[in-house]
């Protein structure tokens, strides 16, 4: 009888603690979780990814222009939800030939480190490293694209952007 009564505590016991291991886990699972949800790792950009559009927001290169260059708007930055990669920038006129200001920017870059990528129909595309991601310089004409939200981009009207991102999906 004793003996019976052992194997039934023992097992009351080890049942006890199964349940108290799996709720255990199941805690720590939501845990991590929630932490993760926190940071905004379900969707899009993470406070990681913000805080490296501010910092791609203080790059030199972004300030660097044509002296009859002067700006049209502010400084940007941002981080791109559908994509999750960071960017800055900054947009400014020119009124004279593309091809002289996209010479003037491949010697700029070059000067700043910068190494060319591929050179896109409609600008420059540029990379360097930058602690642990990878920085894309390009310089693009919005009149190119059509941009939204304005009814005709204006033709002397050029944009410097830098992406980058921790998991290397940002692109020129």
């Amino acid at each position: 009888m004793i003996a019976r009564l052992r194997v039934m505590k023992v097992r009351k016991v080890r049942k006890v603690l199964v349940l108290g291991l799996l709720g255990l886990t199941v805690l720590a699972g939501c845990g991590v979780a929630g932490v993760w949800a926190a940071s905004r790792g379900l969707y899009g950009c993470t406070f990681r990814d913000e805080a490296l559009a501010e910092e791609l927001a203080a790059f030199a290169i972004l300030d660097v222009r044509p002296p009859d260059a002067p700006k049209s708007g502010n400084r940007y930055s941002n981080c791109d939800e559908d994509d999750g990669f960071a960017a800055a920038g900054q947009h400014y006129e020119h009124t004279g030939p593309r091809e002289e200001l996209l010479a003037f920017y491949r010697a700029m870059a070059a000067k700043d480190g910068w190494q060319p990528g591929r050179d896109r129909r409609d600008g420059l595309c540029f990379s360097k490293p930058y602690g642990t991601v990878t920085a894309h310089l390009s310089v693009w004409f919005p009149s190119s694209y059509g941009m939204e939200g304005k009814p005709r981009a204006n033709a002397e009207e050029y944009g410097l952007e830098v992406t980058a991102s921790h998991d290397g999906s940002a692109w020129c």
